[in-house]
């Protein structure tokens, strides 16, 4: 009996600490945070960054990339929901568990990674291919960004390579980061070129005079920079069709304590608004429910319409907002109602909050077309999660006794007034022939 209620204790005792774990937890991905950091990295120098992660319930794990335990995944599922990959300046390759492979499979599975390109030797192999597989290109070993207009004359008077970049025209996601404007921002490393995936989200780029420059060049072949201008972007990521994201820092020294203790720098709330939408803290929205119904009726979700029926089609939906799900109010949410190509695409009107999320709906009259539909709600904005649902109905033609009769069409009155016409002129010819025989001959009478 001890032993039976020993046992009760420890379940609802670890029942207990995870239900704290998810009330208390910023991020609807998790929690479990693996930072791979070189030892010749001093982790001292980004002491703000993790302390903030910490602040914000991450349970961060420090692991070398050449320690021979470590592993994205254990039996099967993802050991971490997050990843930081911050590359050592020293080692020329990362560890067998953290290829171009393994980390696609983590993102496949679901988890989030962040890359810290080293300022210097830039990327290995492995994270190379990795964003490439992306749709990032990088940039060559020991290139820089330089920009000789906006740079920071105290830390490099000659070369130009303490590059200013300004959040007001330089941060291209500056509604969801929330970083001030007025203030600048500090960067020292290279920059790399986005490829044509549409899935990309571009974060932060360099402004219209700077370029990317190799010291090793002479000045005369460095005419063709690997990038230039507004082409240039020092951190990127990109969201995959299961909502996994990874974001990619062109220079680590951007989240070091000296950027984010130098005077008027916005580089802290650039790395936290990085670091929340990375690990889904920001930018999440989800679809709570859905129903569809004919209009004025109770019974929901039917399987079977009829054409030319007023159909009602709602839909709820949920905004991760600091720890809790609020309304999410948008004004171009739509719906499809498809067969193969759509027959209607139409806008869904936000028509109030239902507890924690906004009630999405419209009322449209089915095609005169019977057949398999499909209700498609396919919203996909930048830097938001995606939401996607079907659901298929069919819609059948018209019974024979659902048919519309003659006198309640109202272009039927005229062939229905000339039957009626036809039919009393015959019958008054009827009587009129039956009554009006011909008249008799007088008899004549005979003496």
């Amino acid at each position: 009996m001890a032993l039976f209620l020993r046992r009760i204790m420890l379940m609802l005792s670890i029942a207990f600490v995870a239900l704290v774990s998810i009330a208390t937890a910023l991020s609807t991905s998790g929690s479990k945070l693996l930072v791979v950091l070189d030892p010749s990295i001093k982790k001292e120098d980004y002491s703000i960054f993790f302390d903030d992660l910490k602040d914000r319930d991450f349970d961060l794990d420090f692991r070398t990339s050449n320690d021979p335990n470590l592993s994205l995944f254990s039996f099967g599922e993802r050991a971490y929901d997050q990843v930081i990959l911050t590359l050592p300046p020293t080692q020329k390759a990362l560890g067998p568990n953290l290829l171009a492979k393994p980390l696609l499979e983590f993102m496949t599975s679901g988890g989030n990674i962040l890359v810290l390109l080293n300022p210097a030797e830039h990327a290995l192999g492995s994270v190379r291919e990795f964003a490439r597989e992306l749709g990032i290109h990088l940039p060559f070993r020991d290139t820089k960004l330089v920009d000789h207009f906006n740079y920071d004359a105290a830390i490099s008077p000659e070369l130009h390579d303490a590059v200013i970049l300004d959040p007001a025209t330089d941060l291209v996601a500056a509604p969801l980061l929330q970083v001030d404007s007025t203030k600048k921002i500090l960067y020292s490393g290279s920059a790399f070129v986005l490829g044509n995936n549409h899935l990309l989200f571009p974060i932060l780029r360099a402004s219209d005079t700077a370029y990317v420059y190799d010291p090793a060049e002479e000045l005369l072949e460095s005419d063709a920079p690997f990038v230039s201008g507004t082409q240039a972007y020092v951190v990127a990521g990109i969201q995959a069709r299961d909502n996994a994201r990874a974001v990619i820092v062109a220079s680590s020294s951007m989240l070091s304590d000296e950027a984010f203790n130098a005077a008027d720098s916005a580089n802290r709330e650039l790395a936290a608004g990085i670091a929340k939408w990375t690990f889904q803290e920001t930018g999440v929205i989800k679809l709570k429910s859905v129903t569809h119904k004919l209009a004025n009726t109770v019974e929901e979700n039917p399987q079977i319409y009829r054409v030319k029926q007023d159909i009602t089609y709602e839909a709820e939906i949920s905004e991760w907002i600091d720890d809790k799900w609020v309304p999410f109010v948008a004004d171009d949410v739509q719906l499809e109602f498809t067969m193969l190509d759509p027959y209607y695409r139409l806008n869904l009107t936000a028509v109030g909050a239902s507890g924690d999320s906004e009630v999405y709906a419209t009322t449209f009259k089915s095609p005169d077309q019977h057949g398999m539909f499909t209700f498609n709600l396919n919203y996909k904005r930048t830097g938001l999660s995606y939401i996607e649902d079907k659901r298929t109905v069919t819609l059948r033609h018209f019974g024979h006794n659902e048919f519309l009769r003659s006198f309640e069409i109202p272009n039927a009155y005229p062939y229905i007034t000339s039957l009626v016409v036809v039919v009393v002129a015959w019958m008054l010819f009827i009587v009129l022939w039956v009554f009006s025989g011909p008249e008799k001959a007088p008899e004549k009478k005979t003496q």
